[in-house]
């Protein structure tokens, strides 16, 4: 019965748009029962109606009601009968005691029906004039579909389509022979997205500042590609590019012009095929390494560089995706059998040794891999991003768990606070902490410029 409620609406509106109206013209009592009247005779047949369908629901052929309120429905329409003769200076209010108009003559029950509909609309044309959009002559121009067709077409068994539905190539293979105008749309199962933000400060001090200092200038860039396939069916495709890019000057540093305080390049990519409700078979791949050089400050050595090293992982197992309708995503993926690969492709000695790797440029591993990731809208605007990896080789472990936490202000504004704790005993004692061991941190805060597309 819900589609009925806004003819409903609509039509006690009209009313109490008369009501206003007819008050200001002096007969405010005669169209105040007249639309009361036409309201509660128009609540009676659909009270009649609701009845009916709670008693007879299959028979649809007794819920019918009078067409006479057609004007009253659907969008605000100014009809020019209703206009005709009304806005004249010589117009008169009809005779309200004509005995003619209260007959039970159908032809004249209609006729008053008509008038009646005809001044409530009037009012409303008054009172609301913005309410209406349309007039009876542009539906008149609108062209309407024939009931009848010229094509004839071919019935047939739509179970044996079914059946057919593999094999069909072209759509005249289920059609015939016959001619028909179509045009089919190839869905798109791809969804890409990206952000770009970008940081900067920048401090200064005379040289006889009273509280000394440190002059520095920091830059941050982050730039973040995200392309994902989803036939909804069977298929599942995940594919991240995170690149990040950061440095810092520091007069303190006499060795250096600066430093770079957050570097990588890294490429995430997962294939799934659906084994059970939100679980799927997987293979993924991870490949990482950074931008510039590797320093630390007042220190001349050199502890990274552009693919040294290079890591690479190849992992297969089972993923588990839960969907849900609020944009927000979950990901647990178990890989029992993982492969990891560390290239360095460089002859610095103390790049070799900040990664275990003294003597030789390749090295692989066989173990298992966890991946974990997730994207949570807190509320609007605020958005809580997780992603983690645990690998072993059952001789050493590396482990990354990895937070951000954006606000959006605006469309260009956002801050960010970022943060990541890591684990690796694959290195020389000499990288041991007495506080916190192998594990290392990491975290920052920024405010800036961002831009999603």
């Amino acid at each position: 019965m819900k589609k009925y409620l806004f003819p409903l609406l609509f039509t006690m509106f009209f009313g109490v748009s008369l009501q206003t109206f007819s008050q200001r013209s002096g007969s405010a009592a005669t169209y105040s029962r007249e639309a009361s009247s036409i309201v509660s005779k128009y609540k009676r047949e659909l009270t009649q109606i609701r009845k009916n369908t709670a008693e007879t629901a299959t028979d649809s052929s007794e819920l019918s009601m009078s067409p006479y309120y057609y004007k009253l429905f659907g969008p605000g329409v100014f009809f020019r009968s209703v206009l005709d003769g009304k806005l004249k200076l010589n117009y008169s209010l009809p005779d309200e005691t004509d005995t003619s108009l209260q007959t039970t003559d159908a032809l004249h029950e209609r006729q008053r029906i008509n008038g009646s509909i005809d001044r409530l609309l009037m009012g409303a044309y008054v009172e609301h004039p913005d309410h209406f959009h349309y007039s009876d002559a542009q539906i008149a121009a609108e062209t309407t579909v024939s009931p009848t067709s010229s094509v004839e077409t071919k019935v047939e068994n739509l179970a044996s389509i079914y059946d057919k539905v593999d094999e069909i190539k072209d759509v005249a293979d289920v059609l015939d022979s016959v001619e028909v105008d179509l045009q089919i749309v190839k869905p798109n199962f791809w969804k890409t997205s990206g952000r770009f933000s970008l940081q900067f400060t920048q401090n200064y001090f005379s040289d006889n500042w009273y509280k000394g200092g440190n002059n520095n200038v920091t830059m941050l860039s982050n730039l973040v590609l995200e392309a994902n396939y989803n036939d909804q069916k069977r298929v599942t495709w995940d594919n991240k590019l995170d690149l990040r890019l950061g440095f810092v000057t520091a007069t303190s540093d006499s060795i250096h012009r600066y430093l770079s305080n957050n570097d990588k390049i890294q490429l995430n990519s997962k294939l799934g095929i659906k084994a059970a409700k939100n679980w799927y078979y997987t293979v993924s791949a991870e490949a990482k390494t950074q931008f510039l050089p590797g320093h630390k400050a007042n220190d001349r050595r050199t502890y990274s560089k552009f693919i040294a090293p290079l890591d690479l992982y190849v992992s297969l197992g089972m993923d588990w995706k839960p969907t849900f309708k609020n944009g927000n995503s979950f990901s647990l993926a178990l890989l029992p059998l993982s492969y990891k690969m560390r290239l360095i492709d460089d002859d610095d000695i103390d790049i070799h040794r900040s990664n275990n790797m003294a003597g030789k440029d390749f090295q692989q591993d066989f173990g298992s891999k966890i991946e974990f990731s997730s994207k949570i809208t807190v509320v609007k605007g605020l958005t809580w991003k997780s992603r983690c990896f645990y690998f072993t080789s059952y001789e050493y472990v590396e482990a990354e768990m990895e937070n951000s936490l954006s606000f959006q202000f605006n469309k260009y504004i956002s801050s960010e606070v970022y943060t990541l704790w890591r684990f690796d005993d694959n290195r020389d004692m000499k990288f041991y902490d007495d506080t916190i061991g192998y594990f290392q941190f990491k975290e920052y805060f920024t405010l800036g410029l961002a831009y999603n597309f």
